[in-house]
């Protein structure tokens, strides 16, 4: 039904585990909240950001819309791993949903990122451990730029801000790989370039598949109207929007790289086996003839003179040779070799 909480994903840490950072312009407060403490959680005056780690434990899921009045249907889609991008408002929060990418040893991780923005505070959720907000923390604990006396709103621009960087260092991370395969195939071409082109292409239309959505959910936080986003926020929003933009046409020009890549494998693959064609032909067309004529004296008619003639043997060696040679030097001439 409509607002069932149901985790659709894979159970990737032992406990669910929340993590409050609390602040304003002047002090700042972490701690390591528990379902019992939620309740405490929000300060008058304050920017609470709540980062739960975990969704497959739905009771405290539960405990933690009722206490910030999450809607049922945003809970249902924080709990759904496969959530297409999005942005979404209700009465007095919005949310916004979208895939989180980073690399890890050369790995890259995804995973399902969401957060509910309301007034004095943001909760996000993600499926694993680990994320790539270490420089807004740090931000926060040091006091750094405007982000300590800004409001919910901004945190949550700053969050996507790192995710749509993340994105952009990703997909140059493959233009350099795609820009390498193109250099190779100018060079020689392997048959397990195939393998490698069709990797990327996976990878870059996966990539792809989130970020197109990701820059219509930039374009609806930054158009929308609602109260909680300050009209301050709005240039960074737009500047963000621009940022995804850039990111969206990078994917298109990569894609389109790797499918020129493709041609390119299939041409070469194709002229390999045209010159191997043309070469058996080439060897057929010579011998056709020679076979005419061993075929001709192979038959055992006594009526045959040359059969009986001293010379006859060399003889058709010599007309033999000679016709494999007028042809190779008739098709060199045509080029044709």
């Amino acid at each position: 039904m409509p607002g069932s909480l149901i985790y659709t994903g894979e159970r990737q840490v032992d406990t669910l585990r929340m993590e409050m950072i609390r602040f304003d312009a002047e002090n700042l407060e972490e701690e390591l909240l528990t379902t019992q403490t939620l309740e405490t959680v929000r300060k008058e005056g304050m920017v609470t950001w709540l980062n739960v780690v975990g969704l497959h434990e739905t009771d405290k899921m539960r405990a933690i819309g009722d206490e910030f009045e999450i809607h049922n249907l945003a809970l249902e889609d924080i709990l759904n791993v496969n959530q297409r991008p999005t942005f979404d408002e209700y009465d007095n929060q919005f949310f916004v949903a979208t895939k989180m990418f980073r690399a890890v040893n050369e790995v890259i991780i995804s995973e399902q990122f969401s957060m509910i923005v309301g007034k004095g505070f943001i909760v996000t959720f993600q499926e694993k451990e680990g994320d790539i907000f270490d420089g807004v923390r740090s931000r926060l604990r040091n006091t750094k730029g405007r982000i300590r006396t800004r409001n919910s709103d901004y945190l949550a621009f700053a969050l996507l801000d790192v995710i749509v960087d993340h994105y952009m260092a990703i997909i140059e991370e493959y233009g350099d790989e795609i820009n390498d395969q193109e250099v190779q195939l100018l060079e020689n071409t392997k048959k397990e370039m195939l393998k490698e082109l069709n990797l990327s292409k996976k990878e870059v239309n996966y990539l792809r598949k989130f970020a197109r959505p990701l820059r219509d959910t930039i374009i609806n936080f930054n158009k929308s109207d609602n109260p909680l986003i300050d009209k301050k926020t709005r240039p960074f929003l737009k500047d963000l929007n621009d940022h995804m933009t850039h990111v969206t046409e990078t994917i298109e020009v990569y894609r389109e790289t790797i499918n020129d890549n493709l041609n390119t494998y299939h041409t070469h693959m194709t002229n390999k086996l045209n010159d191997v064609l043309k070469l058996l032909t080439i060897f057929s067309v010579v011998f056709i003839p020679l076979t005419f004529v061993a075929g001709i004296y192979g038959m055992n008619f006594e009526n045959m003179p040359e059969l009986h003639y001293q010379y006859g043997y060399y003889i058709v060696w010599a007309v033999m040779i000679t016709l494999a040679l007028g042809m190779i030097i008739y098709f060199k001439r045509k080029r044709w070799l």
